[in-house]
C-alpha cells in the first residue's frame, strides 16, 4: 500500500497554529509530517479490509483537532492588548478535549483490530505481527528522532520520541520477553551506524539484561521439574514453546470459574485446550491468585 498523507490539511494546519506560533506553516508542516509517520506506522501490519475505515476515522478525528486547535490564541502572537484570556481558556479546554478524543479513538480501535486479528492466529503468527508493529514503531520513531537531529523538524521533542522507544520495549522486558527485546536492541544499533538514535550510554541497552532476571523470575515462580504445577482438577503448564502460561482442568471447569479465568485476563485456547496467558511475571502472580483464591491447591504453595 502506498504512503497515505496528510497533505489536504496543510491550509488547516496553518490555520490552526497561526494564532499560537511565529512560524505557522512550518509548525503546521511538522504536525502533519508527524502524524503521517504514525498513521502509515499504524497502516503497516493493519489488515487490508480494516485500512480504508481507519484512514477516514483517522482523518475526522485529525482535522477535528486541528479545526479546534484553529480558535486558540496565545498573547505572545496576537499582542497583549485587548486579549480576551476568558475566551483563550475556552478555546484551549475545547482542543484539549478534541486532542484527548482523537488519543482515545485511535487507542480504542488499534486494540479492536490487534483484538480481532489474534482470535484466529497461530501463536507464531501472533508473535510476529507484535514484533512488526514494535518494529514499525521504532522506526516511525527513529525516523522523527533523525529528522530532529539534522535540523529539519525543530518542533518536537526528541526526548518524547526516545522515551516512546524505551518504554514500550521495556514493557517487553518487564514481561521477560527476551527476544523481542533483543531484536530491538540489535534492531537500534543497526539504525545508529547510520545516524544516531539512542547512544550506547542509554538506559535502553540494559533492557536485554532486564528481561532476563524477569525471565528467571518467572521461571522460578512456576517451574516445577519442567512441567508445571498440579492443582484439584487441573494442572498449570509453563509452555516455553508457545511463550503461555497455561491452566488446564480434567473437566469443563464451572461458569463461576470460567468468569474468574477472563477477570484474570486468560483466555480460552481450543488448539491446547487451555486457558493460558503469555508468560509473564504478571501472569505468573495471576495464576497463582486463581488457584489461592479458588481454594484449588493441595497445599497452600505453588512453588
Amino acid at each position: 500500500m502506498e504512503k497515505v498523507t496528510l497533505q489536504e490539511f496543510n491550509e488547516l494546519a496553518y490555520r490552526a497554529f497561526y494564532w499560537t506560533s511565529f512560524t505557522p506553516d512550518k509548525r503546521g508542516e511538522a504536525v502533519i509530517n508527524g502524524h503521517e509517520n504514525e498513521l502509515n506506522a499504524d497502516l503497516a501490519e493493519m489488515p487490508e479490509e480494516e485500512k480504508e475505515r481507519y484512514i477516514t476515522d483517522y482523518k475526522r478525528y485529525f482535522s477535528a483537532w486541528l479545526s479546534a486547535h484553529s480558535n486558540c490564541a496565545s498573547s505572545a502572537i496576537t499582542g497583549g492588548s485587548g486579549f480576551n484570556v476568558g475566551r483563550a481558556e475556552k478555546a484551549n479546554r475545547r482542543e484539549h478535549a478534541a486532542f484527548g478524543n482523537f488519543i482515545q479513538w485511535r487507542e480504542r480501535a488499534l486494540k479492536a483490530i490487534e483484538k480481532k486479528q489474534k482470535i484466529e492466529l497461530p501463536e507464531y503468527e501472533k508473535k510476529k505481527q507484535d514484533w512488526n508493529r514494535l518494529k514499525n514503531s521504532i522506526l516511525s520513531s527513529a525516523s522523527t528522532i533523525r529528522e530532529i537531529n539534522d535540523g529539519i523538524n525543530r518542533y518536537s521533542n526528541k526526548s518524547l520520541f526516545v522515551s516512546s522507544i524505551y518504554n514500550k520495549v521495556e514493557t517487553y522486558a518487564r514481561n521477560g520477553d527476551i527476544e523481542t527485546v533483543g531484536k530491538a536492541v540489535e534492531l537500534l544499533r543497526e539504525l545508529n551506524k547510520v545516524s544516531p538514535v539512542i547512544t550506547e550510554r542509554h538506559r535502553f541497552f540494559k533492557l536485554p539484561e532486564v528481561a532476563e532476571a524477569n525471565r528467571e523470575k518467572i521461571t522460578d515462580k512456576f517451574e516445577k521439574e519442567g512441567t508445571g504445577v498440579l492443582f484439584k482438577g487441573g494442572k498449570v503448564i509453563n509452555n516455553y514453546k508457545e511463550d503461555r502460561i497455561q491452566i488446564i482442568f480434567d473437566e469443563k471447569p464451572s461458569a463461576d470459574i470460567i468468569s474468574r479465568l477472563k477477570k484474570s485476563a486468560f483466555k480460552w485456547s481450543p488448539r491446547f485446550g487451555a486457558w493460558q496467558r503469555q508468560m509473564t511475571v504478571n501472569a505468573a502472580y495471576a495464576a497463582e491468585y486463581f488457584l489461592k483464591n479458588n481454594n484449588l491447591l493441595y497445599n497452600n504453595d505453588v512453588s
